[in-house]
């Protein structure tokens, strides 16, 4: 079977997508920041796959994407067929947003290219995980005609606009789309003997996989779940609504776009439908009745579910539930950090 060189194999999406990968057949060698997390992350596939498909997981390490030849390594005399490019900070915990979300989103994708144009010749694809956030800021920005031509050049007016004091929320975008804007760009400027494919979901929801000891180092949006679940949100965010998805959904999308020949050089949002606070709350009432969960109502948004071209094209077929996704989200919280008492 082929071999997939996997950035950021220890986050959320990126165990998803290679713990997919290996019971699909493939050889996976997933990038990681030091030996010790190669093997926290081994330690918690384990449980998942087979023995044959253990046997084909192997570890680079790649201690900062951000630095210039950073993948040379990993990528050099690797064999690779296929490149997954999950690798990208994820993080609303910012001080800087230049140095903390802008550089490393940026510097990394583009290092990956760079790398595998120097060194990686029997490269035929390389997938890159980018984000809903990467075509659309807002869900009242343009929905019913909102598509993967679209992207969200307002998150980087108001980064130029503001530097430093750009807020959190609006530098993850930035980066984001500035990071696949610079691959396209890449791809345009460089002869490649490689196609590219990007993914963009928006909010991204279920069951963790990966190396994490605590709720805290929960990514962001699974950790909302998990906060309203436990009481430790008051009341609903009024205008917080947007797309979700499953992320065993978006580990499905990214081998699908490996193995889809078409889906060269195209963009695939990968959404199940809309997620709102008050939708997440009706789910945990109903799934979970006994607690008290959050107070108030989430403005009526449109959010459509804008999953035809990768049901098209990439033949995702029917996207994992809300409902689903949730229950599964806090099943798999509660048997890695105990059930909690509502705080309210």
């Amino acid at each position: 079977m082929a071999k997939v060189l996997v950035t950021g194999v220890s986050g959320f999406i990126g165990c998803h997508v290679s713990q997919h990968l290996l019971s699909l057949g493939f050889k996976v060698t997933g990038t990681v920041r030091s030996a010790a997390k190669a093997e926290q992350v081994r330690a918690s596939l384990a449980a998942l796959l087979q023995p044959a498909q253990r046997e084909n997981l192997s570890f680079a390490i790649v201690e900062d994407i951000a630095v210039e030849g950073a993948f040379d390594s990993a990528v050099k005399d690797g064999g690779f067929e296929f490149v997954v490019h999950t690798a990208s900070p994820a993080t609303y915990a910012i001080q800087d947003p230049q140095r903390d979300l802008i550089d490393p989103a940026v510097n990394g994708t583009t290092g990956v290219l760079k790398s595998v144009l120097k060194h990686g010749q029997s490269v035929k694809r390389i997938v890159v995980t980018s984000s809903m956030a990467a075509i659309r800021n807002t869900p009242t920005a343009n929905p019913d005609g909102l598509s993967e031509l679209d992207w969200n050049n307002a998150a980087i007016k108001a980064f130029n606009e503001m530097g430093a004091g750009t807020p959190a929320g609006i530098a993850y975008s930035a980066s984001k789309t500035l990071a696949e804007k610079a691959a396209w760009a890449f791809l345009e400027q460089n002869k490649c003997a490689f196609d590219l494919v990007t993914i963009n979901p928006p909010f991204v929801y279920g069951p963790p996989i990966h190396p994490c000891s605590a709720p805290e180092n929960l990514n962001a949006s699974v950790k909302l779940i998990w906060d309203m679940y436990i009481g430790a949100i008051k009341e609903v965010n009024p205008t917080l609504a947007a797309g979700c998805v499953d992320v065993r959904d978006v580990a499905r999308a990214h081998a699908l776009a490996l193995s889809t020949p078409e889906a060269g050089g195209q963009r695939f949002i990968t959404s199940s439908g809309p997620y709102t606070q008050t939708l997440a709350r009706q789910v945990l009432q109903k799934r979970f009745p006994g607690r008290s969960y959050a107070t108030g109502e989430t403005a009526a948004v449109p959010v459509p579910e804008l999953n035809a071209k990768s049901k098209r094209v990439l033949g995702m077929g029917e996207y994992i539930g809300l409902e689903e996704s949730i229950v599964d989200t806090v099943n798999a919280c509660i048997d890695r950090f105990g059930d909690v008492k509502s705080a309210l």
